[in-house]
Order: C-alpha cells, then sequence, then structure tokens
C-alpha cells in the first residue's frame, strides 16, 4: 500500500493539472436551471483534488480491473440521478435530458477532478423536492376518497421519469393518498404513540399535518447538506459502479464507522441496507435489543425513524449513514422505528430501548438434545449456536488462557459434550450469522478436517491459500450443518469447506449470502497533501474468496445438499440482488485429502428428509404460506381502498408470525425475553426440528457403515432401520 502512496505523491503535477483547465471545461456541463437559481452548492478545489486521488487509486487497487471510458460514464450518469431519486418521484424526463450532453464526458470529468455536473444536478434535486414540498401543501387538503378501488405503483425503480408536471402531480395525488391512509391505520390502531408537544403545541397532529411535516422536514434535510454531503452522493456512486460494497466515506461517515470499529456504538443491532431508496434489514445481531425484541426481522423496510415521544421523522430516500445517525443514540433511550413487512402492506410501529451489543451474547452456546429414536434407543445430538466468528486479537496475540474466540470456545463446548454426555453428533447451527474472522473460519473448519487447504484469497497480486495447518482434526462426529440466505462471509468459507471435504452435511434455505469478497478502508488523510485535511476515506473491494474446489462464494453463495422452503427465498436478500454485482467465477481447484465421505449416504438421507417433509402436515401448512408469500412480494402495486389495505396489513401480520421460525433459534417469550425454561425445545423451529431428523439419519448410516467412531468416546451401533418410527426431543443440558 505504500508504494500506492509514493505513486500519488509522485504524480502531484498530473493531479494538479486540473485546476488549470476546471473553468475551461465549465461549458460542457449543462445548465438547465435559470440564473436566478444559481445552485447554492459547488465544488471546492479540495473535493476536486479528492476526487482525482480517489478514482487514480480505485483505478489502481479495486479487485476488477475496470477502465473509465463511456460505457463507464453512461453507467455513472444514470447511477447518479437513481441515487438520488431511486423511485422516481423528483425528477422529470426533462431533466435528465437537460444533462445529456454529460453521458459519455464523465469520465473525462472524473480524470481531471471536474465536479460541476455532480453539484449541477444535486442542486437541481433540492429544487424538485422544494416543488414537491409545495404541491403536497396544496393538494393534502383536497378531497380523498378511500372507498375507490384506486392502486398506486410502490416500486417505481423500473419505471421511467415522468414526462411532464402534470404527470408527476398524479403520482404524487396518489402519494399523498397512501401517506394519509398510512396515517389513518397509525393512529386507529394508536401504534404511534408519540407527538412532538411543546408549551405551543399541545394537540397531535392531523393526518394532514403529519405528511406536510414529513416532506418539509425532508427538504429541511437534505438544504442543510454541505459539499462533505454531496462528494459522498456522487463518488459513492462512482465507486458502487465498480462494485456494490465499495463507497467513499466522507469525514462525518468515516467519524461513525471509527465509532463502529471501537465497539461505543449504541443502537439497535441490526444490520442496514439501502435499496431502491428504502432502508432494510440484512440481519440481526445475537444479543441485540432487535433481536431480543423478536419483532423486527431481515426484509423489513425501515420507514420513519422517531426519537422516544417525539414524532416520527420520514427515512424513505434518505441515505444510509444519516438513517443509521437517528437510530444510533444514547444507551437505554428509546427510538421507534415504522415498518413495513413489505411494500403492499401497512406499517407498524417498533420501539426499542437502545443498548450496547455485548460480545457475551455474540459467543457460540450449545446444548445437548435428548433425540428419542424408538422404546429402546435414544441419541445425545449436540446443537452448537454460532451467531458470529469473533476471537480477541490481542489476548491470542499475548496467549492469554482466557482469550474468546469462535473456535476454542466451540472446542470446550464439544469436550463438554462428549464427557458429560457422549454425543452421538453435532448439529452447527450458522442461520443468520453475518461472519466475521476469517482466521476464526479456518480454524473453526480445522477442528473437524485433516490438515490442508480450507479457502483461496484471489487479489490483483495474485492467489494465496489459506489452510488449516494442525496435526490432523478433533472430532469426527457426525455433523451437519444449518444456514440460511442471511448466512454470509465466514459463515460461508466454514460450510463450503465442511461440503468441500465430504466432511458434513450443509442444509438450509436454497443458497446462503453470496458475499464472497474481502473490502478494507482507505483514509486518504494518509496521503500527504491530504494529511491535515478531512478528506474522508473510500471502503473498496480488494479480493474475492474461492472454495477448495476453485469455486467461488460470490454470488452464488454455499448451495445445500438438502434445501428447505424458506421466506426468505422471496426477500431481496443476497448478493444477487445488487447492482452492479461482482460475478461468480472458478479457479483452479486444490486437492484435499478426504477422510470421511458424507456423499456415500447423501442420496439415502435426502430421500428419507424429504419423504418427512411431504408426510409433515405443518411443513406443508407452511410450503403453501411461503408460495402465497412469494406471489405477493411479486405486486408491484397496491390499493388506496381501506377495506383492501386492513385486509393486507392482516395478512403481512399473519406473514410476520410464520416467518419467525427461520430466526426462532434462540427460545424467547412472546415479549421476545430469553425463555428460562430449557427443559422444552422451541417447537416452532420447524427447520431446526427437521434438522435434527437429519443428524440422526447421518449417524444411523456411519454407524451402520461400521468403520468409522468418534475419536473421544466408543459409540453403540444403530440398529437398522430405526429412525422411522416417531421422534421426542427434549433439552438434557445447557453449555
Amino acid at each position: 500500500m505504500n508504494n500506492i502512496y509514493r505513486s500519488i505523491q509522485s504524480s502531484f503535477k498530473w493531479l494538479c493539472v486540473g485546476f488549470v483547465f476546471l473553468n475551461s471545461l465549465n461549458h460542457l456541463c449543462a445548465q438547465p436551471i435559470s440564473s436566478a437559481e444559481l445552485p447554492t452548492l459547488a465544488p471546492t478545489n479540495l473535493d476536486m483534488y479528492i476526487t482525482r486521488v480517489t478514482v487514480r487509486l480505485m483505478l489502481k487497487q479495486h479487485y476488477m480491473n475496470k477502465k473509465l471510458d463511456d460505457k463507464f460514464s453512461e453507467m455513472l450518469f444514470k447511477e447518479y440521478f437513481e441515487r438520488l431519486d431511486p423511485n422516481h418521484y423528483y425528477f422529470l424526463q426533462e431533466d435528465l435530458d437537460n444533462y445529456i450532453k454529460n453521458k459519455t464526458l464523465l469520465d473525462d470529468y472524473l480524470a481531471i477532478g471536474n465536479l460541476e455536473f455532480a453539484f449541477s444536478v444535486y442542486n437541481l434535486y433540492l429544487k424538485r423536492i422544494r416543488d414537491r414540498v409545495e404541491f403536497v401543501k396544496k393538494a393534502v387538503n383536497e378531497s380523498f376518497d378511500f372507498d375507490t378501488d384506486e392502486k398506486i405503483i410502490i416500486d417505481r425503480t423500473e419505471l421511467p421519469w415522468a414526462e411532464d408536471v402534470g404527470e408527476l402531480n398524479d403520482i404524487w395525488r396518489k402519494r399523498i393518498k397512501n401517506h394519509l391512509l398510512v396515517n389513518k391505520f397509525l393512529i386507529d390502531s394508536k401504534e404511534d404513540k408519540g407527538e412532538e408537544k411543546n408549551n405551543f403545541e399541545t394537540k397531535p397532529l392531523t393526518s394532514e399535518e403529519r405528511v406536510v411535516k414529513k416532506y418539509t422536514q425532508y427538504y429541511s434535510y437534505f438544504s442543510e447538506n454541505d459539499n462533505a454531503d454531496v462528494m459522498e452522493y456522487f463518488l459513492s456512486a462512482v465507486l458502487y459502479i465498480f462494485d456494490p460494497h465499495s463507497s467513499y466515506l466522507n469525514w462525518r461517515s468515516l467519524e461513525d464507522f471509527n465509532i463502529a470499529m471501537k465497539l461505543s456504538l449504541q443502537g439497535i443491532g441490526a444490520t442496514l441496507k439501502y435499496v431502491d431508496g428504502y432502508t432494510e434489514v440484512v440481519n440481526l445481531i445475537a444479543g441485540g435489543p432487535a433481536e431480543r425484541d423478536g419483532r423486527l426481522q431481515p426484509g423489513d423496510r425501515i420507514i420513519a425513524v422517531a426519537q422516544g415521544s417525539e414524532s416520527p421523522i420520514d427515512v424513505v430516500d434518505m441515505p444510509l449513514n444519516k438513517v443509521v445517525r437517528k437510530i444510533r443514540g444514547t444507551k437505554d433511550t428509546e427510538v421507534r422505528l415504522t415498518v413495513i413487512k413489505s411494500l403492499h402492506g401497512a406499517p407498524s410501529v417498533i420501539n426499542l430501548i437502545r443498548d450496547k451489543v455485548k460480545l457475551k451474547d455474540q459467543e457460540a452456546k450449545g446444548r445437548v438434545e435428548k433425540f428419542k429414536v424408538d422404546n429402546k434407543l435414544t441419541l445425545n445430538l449436540g446443537v452448537i449456536d454460532i451467531p458470529s466468528f469473533y476471537a480477541d486479537f490481542e489476548g491470542l496475540k499475548n496467549r492469554k488462557k482466557d482469550a474468546k474466540s469462535t473456535s476454542s470456545d466451540v472446542k470446550k463446548i464439544i469436550d463438554g459434550m462428549i464427557k458429560n454426555d457422549n454425543i452421538d453428533g453435532v448439529l452447527i447451527d450458522l442461520r443468520s450469522n453475518g461472519g466475521g474472522s476469517l482466521e476464526e473460519a479456518i480454524n473453526l473448519t480445522g477442528l473437524f478436517i485433516p490438515e490442508g487447504p480450507v479457502v483461496q484469497v484471489r487479489s490483483r497480486q495474485g492467489v494465496k491459500v489459506r489452510g488449516d495447518n494442525d496435526d490432523g482434526f478433533s472430532y469426527d462426529l457426525p455433523l451437519v450443518v444449518l444456514v440460511n440466505k442471511s448466512s454470509a462471509s465466514a459463515s460461508e468459507i466454514f460450510s463450503g469447506a465442511i461440503q468441500d471435504y465430504d466432511r458434513g452435511i450443509v442444509v438450509g434455505d436454497i443458497n446462503t449470502h453470496g458475499k464472497g469478497t474481502v473490502q478494507t478502508i482507505l483514509k486518504l488523510n494518509r496521503i500527504k497533501m491530504l494529511k491535515d485535511k478531512k478528506s474522508g476515506a473510500m471502503k473498496y473491494t480488494m479480493a474475492k474468496f474461492y472454495r477448495v474446489t476453485g469455486a467461488s462464494t460470490q454470488k452464488k453463495g454455499v448451495t445445500p445438499s438438502i434445501i428447505f422452503p424458506s421466506f426468505l427465498d422471496h426477500m431481496e436478500i443476497g448478493e444477487s440482488h445488487l447492482k452492479h454485482v461482482m460475478p461468480w467465477d472458478e479457479i483452479k481447484p486444490l486437492p484435499v485429502e478426504k477422510e470421511i465421505n458424507i456423499s456415500n449416504y447423501i442420496d439415502r438421507i435426502k430421500k428419507n428428509a424429504t419423504t418427512r417433509l411431504e408426510k409433515n402436515k405443518k411443513f406443508q401448512e407452511l410450503r403453501n404460506d411461503i408460495e402465497k408469500y412469494g406471489i405477493r412480494k411479486k405486486e408491484k402495486s397496491i390499493s388506496l381502498n381501506k377495506d383492501k389495505r386492513l385486509a393486507m396489513k392482516k395478512e403481512d401480520e399473519y406473514w410476520a408470525e410464520r416467518s419467525k421460525s427461520i430466526l426462532g433459534k434462540r427460545n424467547k417469550d412472546k415479549k421476545g425475553k430469553k425463555n428460562k425454561n430449557k427443559d422444552k425445545t422451541d417447537k416452532t423451529d420447524i427447520y431446526l426440528k427437521q434438522t435434527l431428523f437429519i443428524l440422526a439419519d447421518l449417524i444411523e448410516a456411519r454407524e451402520n457403515k461400521g468403520s468409522i467412531t468418534a475419536v473421544s468416546s466408543s459409540k453403540t451401533p444403530l440398529n437398522n432401520n430405526t429412525l422411522n418410527s416417531n421422534v421426542d426431543t427434549v433439552n438434557k443440558g445447557t453449555y
């Protein structure tokens, strides 16, 4: 990396040339607004220099060897307008037409730091927001009939921009009507309990006043932005074209990132992403307020945020970093999230108390299930829940005996299970594990495979093989790994390696998340001329993961050997749903030593699992609900009829309850608190129960083979065909 800095510093003369020619290039930018409405924001010399440095670094360092050319320019032109106005509610088609001369010139502008296009479009965006606020103030008091069967298209991302103001006004008339209907539901259900009050305002706002306030605040929010914010919008659009995980962080966003890395962030414990103007929940952090509460789920979209008893602020189309700042706050304070389960349903309000996510809540936990096969035989099955791949790097470096890590904790758990319960097999639960330490993914894999490669990491400098270097492996117990679409990164490396070594059976959703790339943060103030400047940082993708088979985990993720139907299949969760996603590909495979060949048994076990699911009434009901949910999710429009919307709200509530079985692996009561009664398995977690059946099948198949037994304990072989009878499970112990 130091070589790159020296290269940049030695190129200052080239980088600074843009200052000389900038004014002569200004005429290339279209001027769609009159002189009476000149932009209030304009690029500075520092902004232009940061742009040139960022672009040069991306071209030199990013994994994808992209070029600045006309094709890149055309993608950037479209991306920037859609980043500001993803649902096409503000710009008119004529606005884009007025800037069309820039469409193939943006690559040239980037090379010299010309930001006139970026700032001019942003200032026009502010004007268009102001125009809409004025329209809302006039239109909100019109008479709206909620008994007619009128519809509104909610997802407008694929629709063209309005041709003229008249067409846009009609779109907004329906939008206002939808807001009024939503407010009616919130007020009637008393879910929105807070209203901003002071000495001069004691009466709650009306539905109409709420709508006006919503857009007035929205305009105020964007009009308060400064150059750093515009730079983040534009440069993030530039970096996003390289891949969806690359972005520019202005100095404020960099401070937010530093706070998060120091683990002093107070919030709800959820990973969020920006999708077409909406803040969407990716996954919940184990032990965080949202996960403990249980109501917020992956795929939910946050449309408004309120502090305590204050009135909610709309966050649709608001940049993700600003939404995160609103959700983050002081420990023990309340934040209220207005959430929709889908674009078609009525919203609900979830109130959460901010708290720190404690490391203890991220730790691996285990318990033993006594799995009753028949009147004569009971299996002891170890279930280990791993919420993340963690490590006390400082403690491990100093060889502290109590240093925590995923692999050391799992080893202690399994050792205890073998010693105290003589377990017959292990189930590793990686559902909603978003990843973490690569080193720990490798170390955990090493507990179950012989010595050998685990993952290949490819960068522009070449391929490095990361492997398990112990003297064999600790456990040859029958192993099943349970995953879902929210299992990402390190989870995919572990489950992929277990599959590639033919060591265990991977079970779960149709595929895992597909996050097979590595990002790094480069702070721009490490460059000499930016040392004392508020220059921000760039996050970029510098490497890609590949399995020992040579197949990437990128985009496709890991495909389980046995697949369960899931609500997550119909949610836009996973790498493949992102724009500009880096492709799946393959590199040279590596030879591996396999000591346990699950492929010998998988066809039989898969057939047994399919038969069980076909006979399971509850699972068939769930499958039918999932199919109906999938049909509903594909709908682009919703009714503005109050009775139909109320029915849709009830459907959403029903599906939300049903989908909890996906993430219900940690026993909770109805209030979201951890269940102190550990004498019974959580009966709602149908996937876990079916996975225990699969583990029992695997144990039977391996024992009947007669050539493989557990390292640390002797086992009594199972009788043939013992798994066809009724089964019951009860907790035996917790580790």
